[in-house]
C-alpha cells in the first residue's frame, strides 16, 4: 500500500512503513496521561502507536491479520436501523473555547454527526457527513503516507500542538499555499481568514519559503499563491519568478479576478510567465455572489472568464458551496468546465465556517453541505453524466477530506469519468492530488494496464471503442520517446482528461484529530514551519473572528502580532 497517490518515492522522499487507519483518545499504560493513539496497518498486521511526552513512544501489536481487522472495521457501516450508534471515538474541538474533547462518531439515520462534550462548555454536536456509506467506506482508501525529506519540529506536546511538521505527521506537502497578502479589495461573508489590510509577504520571505519547500519535498508538483487577493501584493510578478525554478511544475495564483478583469496587460502578463490561475467563481446569479462574496460580481467574474479564455491560461474552477444558496449551480459549473478547453479542473469546496466566514455567516453545523452532498447534487443536475459511483476519495490526506474524479476527453470531445472503465482501487497510481494526469512514469504505466484490462472486456463496457481510442491517444500524446522535463511532464496529461475534486476543510465544528494528521494541504511560514491548512485555520490565525476570539493555548501569534 504505497503512497501511489503521490507518486513513487523517487523525489527522495521515502514512504512510511505503515498505513494509518484512524486515531482515537486514550491514556498511557504508564503515567496515565491522557493521548492521542493510532491505528496503523503494518506489514499485514494490526498496531497501535502511542507517544507520550512524558514516557516517549511506544507501539503495541493488537491484531495479525490486517485484512480481517479492516474487513470487520469497514462492515460497521452496514446499513441498519436509524438508530443513533457509536462507529469510533476520536479527538474533535470545542466550537467554542477551543479546547480538545472527547469525540463520538456518531452513525444516525443514514448520516455522521461528531457528538462531543466539553467540560466548560458542554455537549454539542456537528454533522459530518450526509451519507453514512461514505463515510465509513472511505476507509477502505487509506494508503501509506510518505515522508518529507526534512522534518522542523519532533513530536514533543503531541498532535495537533507539535504541527510544523513533526515525525508523527503522516503525510509530507503535495500542495502548499503560501500566504503572500492580508489585503483584499473583497470583504467575502465567507472568507476562511479575516483580512486585517496590513501585511505583504517580503520577497525575500518568499524565496525563503520556496527554498525550504524544495529542500523538503525535492520536487512539487505546484505551489499556490493566496491571501488575502494575491494579486494585490505590489510585487506578484516578482513572486512568480521566483516560485518559477525547475524543482516546481506550476506556479497557481488563487484569485477572485477582479484585477483581471480589468486589467488585461496584467493578465497577459501571467500568461507570459506561464502562471496558472485558480479563479474563485461560486456561480452565476447575483443572489450567489451577494450572499458569499458580499455583491454582485456577475461582470467581473465574466470579464475575468473572458480574458482567461482569450488569452488560453490553465485554468482552475473554485468554489465554496453552501447550504441554500449555490448548491442549484454545481451542474452549470460542471457544464462550463467541461466546455472551455483551457478549464482544467473544477474545485468544490463545502462552506467551512471559520474565519470570518465563522463569524458573520451564520450557517447551520447540523445543517450543512457535506462531500456526498455535492456529489449526489452534480448527479442530479448533470443527469447522470457524472454519477456518485464517478468518485472516491483521495488516498493522499485522510480518504474523508476529498472525493475526486478524472474525465477522459473522447475524440469526439465528450468526456467519460475514468471509474466507468477503471477499478480504481486496482489502478490506485490514477488517484492523484493534481489537476491533470501528469505524464510521469507511474501514470503510462497505469494507463497501459487500464488499456489492456479495458481491452479485455470491452464487450461489458458501453463506449469501450471509444475509450480505448481515447486511451491510447492520451498515452501516444504524453509520453514520447525520450524524458520530459518535470514541467513538460506534469502538463502533458491537461488535454486529455479533466478533473473534479472536493475538498472540505473542517472548522471549530467538524474538526477531527484524526483527519489533520494526515492533512497534506499545508502553509508554509517563514521560520520554514509547515502548518497543516486545517489547524492552522482553527488554532493559530486566532479564529480570525476579531479581537476577543478564543485561541488554543499553543497557538502561533497572528503574523501581525509577531512583527513580520
Amino acid at each position: 500500500m504505497k503512497c501511489a497517490s503521490c507518486g513513487p518515492a523517487t523525489h527522495g522522499r521515502k514512504d512510511r512503513s505503515h498505513v494509518y487507519l484512524k486515531q482515537e483518545p486514550s491514556s498511557c499504560s504508564k503515567c496515565g496521561a491522557r493521548i492521542e493513539v493510532r491505528t496503523v496497518l503494518k506489514a499485514g498486521e494490526v498496531y497501535r502507536l502511542r507517544h507520550c511526552p512524558a514516557c516517549g513512544p511506544s507501539e503495541e501489536k493488537i491484531s495479525g491479520d490486517a485484512k480481517a481487522y479492516l474487513d470487520d472495521f469497514l462492515a460497521q457501516g452496514a446499513a441498519r436501523d436509524g438508530a443513533p450508534r457509536t462507529f469510533k471515538t476520536t479527538t474533535a474541538a470545542c466550537a467554542q473555547c477551543l479546547e480538545l474533547v472527547d469525540a463520538k462518531v456518531v452513525l444516525e439515520s443514514g448520516k455522521v454527526y461528531l457528538s462531543k462534550a466539553c467540560p466548560k462548555c458542554g455537549p454539542s454536536k456537528a454533522l459530518v457527513s450526509e451519507d453514512a456509506a461514505w463515510y465509513v467506506g472511505a476507509y477502505g482508501f487509506s494508503r501509506a503516507g510518505s515522508q518529507p525529506m526534512k522534518l522542523s519540529k519532533t513530536p514533543a506536546k503531541g498532535c495537533p500542538q507539535d504541527c510544523g511538521l513533526c515525525g508523527d505527521h503522516e503525510q509530507h506537502t503535495c500542495v502548499p499555499i503560501v500566504e503572500v497578502t492580508d489585503h483584499c479589495n473583497l470583504a467575502c461573508p465567507v472568507c476562511l481568514v479575516d483580512n486585517s489590510q496590513a501585511h505583504h509577504l517580503a520577497v525575500d520571505d518568499f524565496r525563503r519559503i520556496v527554498d525550504g519547500l524544495v529542500a523538503s519535498e525535492g520536487l512539487l508538483e505546484s505551489i499556490a499563491i493566496s491571501g488575502g487577493e494575491p494579486t494585490s501584493h505590489p510585487q506578484i510578478l516578482e513572486l512568480i519568478d521566483v516560485a518559477t525554478r525547475p524543482e516546481v511544475g506550476r506556479v497557481v495564483v488563487l484569485t477572485n479576478g477582479v484585477r483581471l478583469g480589468r486589467d488585461r496587460a496584467f493578465a497577459e502578463k501571467l500568461k507570459e510567465k506561464g502562471a496558472y490561475v485558480i479563479l474563485q467563481l461560486d456561480g452565476f446569479t447575483p443572489q450567489v455572489h451577494q450572499a458569499l462574496r458580499g455583491r454582485d460580481l456577475t461582470v467581473e467574474k465574466a470579464a475575468a472568464l473572458k480574458v482567461l479564455e482569450e488569452l488560453k491560461i490553465p485554468t482552475q474552477l473554485l468554489a465554496t458551496v453552501a447550504r441554500g444558496v449555490n448548491e442549484d449551480q454545481l451542474g452549470a459549473l460542471v457544464d462550463l468546465m467541461l466546455q472551455k478547453e483551457h478549464i482544467v479542473s473544477l474545485n468544490l469546496q463545502p462552506l467551512t465556517l471559520s474565519g470570518r466566514g465563522g463569524a458573520t455567516f451564520g450557517g447551520d453545523p447540523l445543517d450543512r453541505v457535506t462531500v456526498p452532498g455535492i456529489i449526489k447534487a452534480i448527479e442530479a443536475q448533470t443527469a447522470g453524466r457524472i454519477a456518485m459511483s464517478d468518485f472516491c476519495p483521495l488516498p493522499c490526506p485522510s480518504p474523508h477530506c476529498v472525493a475526486l474524479t478524472y474525465l477522459l476527453k473522447l475524440d469526439d470531445g465528450a468526456f467519460v469519468p475514468f471509474p466507468r472503465f477503471a477499478d480504481l482501487r486496482k489502478h490506485g497510481g490514477l488517484l492523484r492530488n493534481s489537476a491533470s494526469l501528469p505524464a510521469l512514469p507511474e501514470i503510462e504505466q497505469a494507463l497501459r494496464d487500464v488499456t489492456y484490462d479495458l481491452f479485455a472486456r470491452q464487450d461489458e463496457i458501453p463506449m469501450a471503442k471509444g475509450i480505448l481510442s481515447a486511451l491510447r491517444r492520451a498515452v501516444d500524446t504524453m509520453f514520447t520517446a525520450g524524458p520530459l522535463k518535470f514541467q513538460e511532464a506534469l502538463r502533458g496529461g491537461e488535454r486529455q482528461a479533466k478533473s473534479i475534486f472536493i475538498h472540505h476543510y473542517m472548522d471549530a465544528h467538524d474538526f477531527d484529530l484524526e483527519r489533520l494528521r494526515k492533512c497534506c494541504n499545508h502553509y508554509p511560514l517563514p521560520d520554514g514551519t509547515l502548518m497543516p491548512a486545517c489547524g492552522y485555520n482553527l488554532f493559530h490565525r486566532g479564529a480570525a473572528q476579531g479581537a476577543g476570539t478564543q485561541r488554543a493555548p499553543w497557538a502561533r501569534a497572528p503574523r501581525t502580532q509577531q512583527g513580520a
